[in-house]
């Protein structure tokens, strides 16, 4: 009876705070409306932003945190983080959160959700979609991007004011990041996303921040706080908080031409990364012809054009001059240095009786998330009804989709052609619904579908300035979207009648046009050694995104191009070269990257003891047997005995973390040339990378205590017998096999 007592009591309590907030929850649900992009608008239904906000305000009454109003609107109110599929994680989850932090300050708090997160997930690289937080938990597995969408769906559940930052493209290395800032005691701190450490302001990336030349986050709605306000959008507000973390500049940058300053030129700051100059914003010059943004203390690449007229220049220092010098169309080569900031890692000393016992607690967490079920029983009952359709209709679907499809959508692709996929939109059921309303009944090629979009479809712009993805059932039943959703429809409405489509993910476009001209690209390797950029007439930049594969032949429209090449070195500085071209109508012709190239042979770096121990435990053959002739051995044994005369490859790897990740695939992506090379390749922690014909494998005793720098995990080196060092690449690296490849071919 009292149990029953209870819950009436809580039900009460439940309906009472309900009609209590009436007028908030109107208020904060209209807030959310008022900046809603309008995908968000078209999926989910205004009793969907309402239950999320009435769970917002019952956790900010039961918290009590004490938020200031501009902190609770812009960081915990708010459900999209970025660029992810939203879900119902926080009506779900807020009470399990809250229960677990309850007591804590605000700081204990933040570090303990942070731990429940390592609990559901962990870092593995992934495709381009951005699973939303149940997704996320559901695989067991994220992306950088998507752990610290979860980590801060986590926070802002609990109340917490939370935000996603990131670096959209690293100056030392190829790739970006992604983590968390939350807000405590009137400040912002940052945690590694899934990766729990014992206090705040400290992760793996301590070092890796340090060199940072822009740092990103996405604020919902119009924020006034006191951070440098990149652009403002109807949506959301992107603000630069680097200077939270490293010494900064204002890069400000004058246009100049024929001796005057240019007023309204497009001015673009980029970072080179992956073989291109990756824009990082845009601006437009004022009467001065300056335009300015807080970096890093690097160079950057800085793009600038007007009226049929461009110019560039590396900004390294806080006043450049480009000058618009060229003429679209020009054919001409360059070649330009680049230079990332020095390393100069963040304080982040820890007790090390806290860093141990933090250590236990993630291997823990490790036996918790491994034991949750990631299984997708979607898959497998589809499998079960559908045993002569479903492998066809699976085998259409990528790894993440087969981890997070829902069984209505596999049943609803067994209708039409295709894939359910088109692009990189949230994959909801379509086909049986469109095909049963008899409204396309009679629409037989792509020609009439065109027709009936164009008759049918509303197209609004400027509301999605994110280029989120619209799901086709939400087009069908709203009748609008904007551009892009519309060529994901047109596609996913043809297959549903039958109809060949396909969305073309390196020009955009929905159907293959006949080539203009075909380039026969070079054996080099795209995103490494070089990328193509086609440059319109207007003065903006499309990057040709072989992301799945470059062709043997490229077929691109006639135009004005740029082919950058770069050899990045050890210390993170690139050596680039631009070539602009153009391409006339049906040419044929060979495309020849000129990478520059560095020197002869690799300097020597330092020395290193070959002559210090370490415990060999087995070795790395891919088929098992014994590499390089070496036994098990139990006892230690110093290096030179496993490696012989000559030179190795020494890899010391952490656990765990996310450098280390990154540091067995790129060992992976170099196994062929390390493999033909036939030295060597000394292993040594837990962390063991396949497909090495050559490896040992062991536990350091007191080699990497010889080596020179701070030691920092992962650390690869390239050694020989004689104690010679040179290649040392220490910490978060995603440019090894790269450099592997560069290097060891002239040892």
């Amino acid at each position: 009876m009292k149990c029953r007592c209870l819950t009436i009591i809580a039900a009460v309590a439940a309906i009472l705070l309900t009609v209590s907030c009436k007028g908030p929850v109107q208020k904060y649900t209209d807030w959310l409306y008022q900046y809603m992009p309008l995908p968000d608008s078209l999926h989910y239904g205004r009793d969907y932003w309402e239950s999320n906000v009435v769970k917002t305000l019952e956790v900010r009454n039961r918290m009590a945190w004490n938020i200031p109003e501009r902190e609770f609107r812009h960081f915990v109110l708010p459900l999209r983080v970025n660029n992810e599929t939203l879900d119902d994680f926080r009506t779900k989850y807020a009470d399990t959160l809250c229960a677990r932090v309850a007591g804590m300050s605000l700081a204990e708090a933040a570090l303990e959700i942070n731990h429940w997160c390592h609990e559901q997930a962990t870092y593995q690289p992934s495709d381009g979609r951005t699973g939303g937080p149940e997704s996320i938990i559901l695989r067991g597995l994220g992306r950088c991007g998507e752990e610290s969408v979860l980590a801060v769906a986590a926070l802002r559940a609990a109340g917490i004011p939370a935000r996603q930052v990131y670096t959209p493209r690293w100056a030392h290395t190829d790739d970006n990041h992604a983590w968390v800032e939350v807000w405590v005691d009137g400040s912002w701190h940052f945690m590694g996303a899934c990766e729990p450490e014992a206090v705040l302001d400290r992760a793996w990336f301590n070092g890796a921040v340090s060199r940072a030349m822009i740092l990103h986050t996405k604020v919902y709605g119009d924020y006034d706080g006191p951070e440098d306000v990149i652009q403002r959008t109807p949506c959301y507000t992107e603000i630069n908080v680097v200077r939270n973390y490293v010494p900064v500049r204002r890069t400000a940058v004058t246009v100049m031409s024929d001796g005057a300053p240019v007023e309204g030129a497009a001015v673009s700051f980029r970072i080179y990364n992956y073989a291109e100059f990756y824009n990082v914003v845009t601006y437009k010059t004022g009467a001065d012809g300056r335009a300015a943004l807080d970096t890093g203390l690097g160079d950057m690449f800085v793009l600038a054009w007007k009226d049929g007229r461009f110019g560039y220049a590396v900004a390294s220092s806080e006043e450049t001059v480009v000058e618009l010098n060229h003429s679209f169309g020009e054919v001409f080569c360059d070649e330009i240095d680049i230079v990332p900031p020095v390393e100069d890692p963040l304080a982040g000393d820890i007790d090390p009786a806290l860093a141990a016992a933090n250590a236990v607690r993630l291997a823990a967490e490790d036996s918790i998330r491994l034991s949750h079920d990631h299984t997708n029983h979607a898959v497998a009952l589809f499998r079960e009804v559908y045993p002569g359709s479903a492998e066809k209709v699976l085998g259409l679907l990528s790894e993440k989709d087969l981890a997070d499809v829902s069984y209505d959508v596999l049943e609803d692709a067994i209708i039409g052609v295709g894939s359910q996929r088109v692009e990189l939109e949230h994959l909801r059921p379509y086909r049986a619904e469109i095909l049963a309303s008899g409204e396309l009944d009679g629409l037989r090629d792509a020609e009439a579908v065109r027709r009936w979009c164009d008759e049918n479809i509303t197209v609004v712009e400027g509301r999605n300035p994110q280029s989120l993805r619209t799901s086709p059932i939400a087009v069908w039943r709203s009748r609008k979207t904007d551009g892009l959703g519309l060529k994901i429809f047109y596609v996913a409405l043809c297959r549903a009648l039958g109809i060949e489509a396909a969305y073309d993910l390196v020009t955009g476009e929905v159907e293959t046009v006949a080539p203009q001209a075909l380039l026969h690209p070079a054996s080099d390797i795209y995103f490494r050694d070089y990328t193509l950029t086609q440059i319109t007439p207007e003065g903006d930049t499309k990057l040709l995104d072989y992301e799945s594969g470059l062709p043997e032949v490229m077929s691109v429209d006639e135009g004005y191009y740029l082919l950058t090449t770069g050899l990045r070195l050890s210390d993170g500085s690139v050596r680039a070269r631009l070539e602009f071209f153009n391409v006339a109508g049906g040419e044929e012709r060979e495309l020849v990257p000129v990478v520059r190239k560095s020197a002869l042979r690799p300097a020597v770096l330092g020395s290193m003891d070959p002559e210090a121990l370490f415990v060999p435990d087995g070795t790395g053959a891919g088929d098992g047997a014994q590499a390089g002739g070496q036994n098990v051995q139990a006892e230690p044994q110093s290096l030179i005995s496993a490696t012989g005369r000559g030179w190795f490859l020494l890899a010391f790897m952490g656990h765990r973390d996310e450098p280390t990740s990154h540091a067995r695939t790129e060992l992976e992506a170099a196994a062929r040339t390390l493999n033909d090379w036939g030295r060597p390749v000394v292993v040594l922690g837990q962390a063991h990378p396949s497909g090495l014909q050559n490896a040992v494998f062991g536990k350091d005793v007191s080699i990497l205590e010889t080596l020179p720098g701070e030691h920092k995990l992962p650390v690869i080196a390239l050694c020989d017998s004689f104690g010679r060092i040179v290649y040392l690449s220490e910490g978060y690296n995603t440019s090894l096999a790269a450099d592997l490849e560069r290097i060891v071919p002239l040892l």
